[in-house]
């Protein structure tokens, strides 16, 4: 038992070993660890080249109940054995193959075994999840942005920011694909360029002016929040990880729609000697009811860059320009 002890702290040592270096490298030359004994005989160990370490490498847990595996197989056929002059341990698939040579009774013997270490944990295939959104919002008029043509409602590329969080599922239908089904809160924030621009609504629908009173502008913008569903097909590939996302990359793209809760209009100014004023109105100002549209992303760890566009127009028809809200931003998975 106190060989198996030794043979027990090398075969650990072999493992974690071979897990290391599996991170810097996906392949790698054949190594050897060699130990002399007391009585100046010689033990070489021959880890042999791993390409599949996965079933070692998940987690510590798993390596000591490998260990226990190979360990309890090891007791088995040394018993007799006299002395052993090599060892080579290497993990083909899910199994990991020992082969012994050593002496017994003054004759050379070999032993060959393997051990399977397949991990009898299942991933799961429905995960609950969490996501976040921010990115920066625009939208735009019959395919171009309205600073194209110097509208007065342009709306500034940076600091116009979309905001979103809520929860979902996401189901492994196979190996690398996966739908997410899942319901979020969200915001847009659309900070008009000239700070000065004022929204205003009649019979015939929304107009947007310029502030001729004042003389100090510090904000304007239009806030719309909405609650929205969303489903997205996702293919995912790369390296392999546990959890909610099972690979290091993903790519997808899906529909969402999703119902207004509100929106009002805000502008902070003042006058030339005058105190700051902040004005917020909430209003309809004849913004769509529903939202609808398309999105793509492509993942890496648990961040997502996303893209949204809606394909229906930000004001209702016939009482506002025709704008179809953007947004391009970073989403969080967890």
């Amino acid at each position: 038992m106190k060989k198996l002890g030794l043979f027990g702290m090398i075969l650990l040592a072999v493992l974690m070993f071979s897990a290391q270096k599996t991170y810097s490298s996906n392949h790698f030359v054949d190594d050897t660890i060699r130990i002399k004994t007391k009585n100046n005989n010689e033990i070489v160990i021959i880890v042999n080249s791993i390409n599949n370490i996965d079933q070692l490498n998940s987690d510590f847990d798993e390596v000591m109940s490998n260990l226990e595996k190979v360990l309890m197989q090891l007791e088995e056929e040394m018993d007799g054995l006299d002395s052993v002059i090599t060892m080579s341990v290497k993990n083909v698939d899910k199994n990991i193959v020992v082969e012994l040579e050593g002496i017994k009774e003054s004759q050379p013997k070999n032993i060959n075994f393997e051990v399977n270490i397949d991990s009898k944990k299942k991933q799961k295939n429905l995960h609950f999840l969490g996501t976040f959104d921010f990115g920066a919002n625009n939208y735009m008029e019959n395919y171009v942005f309205p600073s194209d043509f110097n509208a007065q409602y342009t709306v500034k590329p940076w600091g116009s920011w979309y905001i979103g969080f809520g929860w979902g599922l996401r189901y492994y239908v196979a190996k690398p694909i996966s739908f997410d089904l899942a319901a979020d809160f969200s915001w847009y924030n659309f900070k008009y360029q000239d700070k000065s621009t004022r929204v205003g609504m009649n019979d015939d629908g929304v107009y947007f002016t310029k502030d001729l009173v004042n003389t100090k502008f510090y904000k304007s913008k239009t806030t719309v929040p909405y609650v929205n569903v969303s489903f997205t097909p996702m293919v995912h590939f790369g390296e392999k990880n546990y959890g909610v996302n099972r690979s290091m990359f993903r790519i997808g793209a899906g529909v969402y729609g999703g119902y207004r809760l509100g929106g009002y209009v805000k502008y902070e100014f003042a006058t030339e000697d005058g105190p700051t004023i902040k004005f917020k109105n909430k209003n309809h100002y004849y913004l769509s009811s529903y939202r609808y549209g398309v999105k793509v992303l492509f993942g890496v760890s648990d961040v997502n860059i996303f893209a949204t566009y809606d394909l229906n127009n930000l004001y209702a028809k016939d009482k506002g320009p025709s704008l179809n809200p953007i947004v391009i931003g970073l989403n969080y998975t967890f």
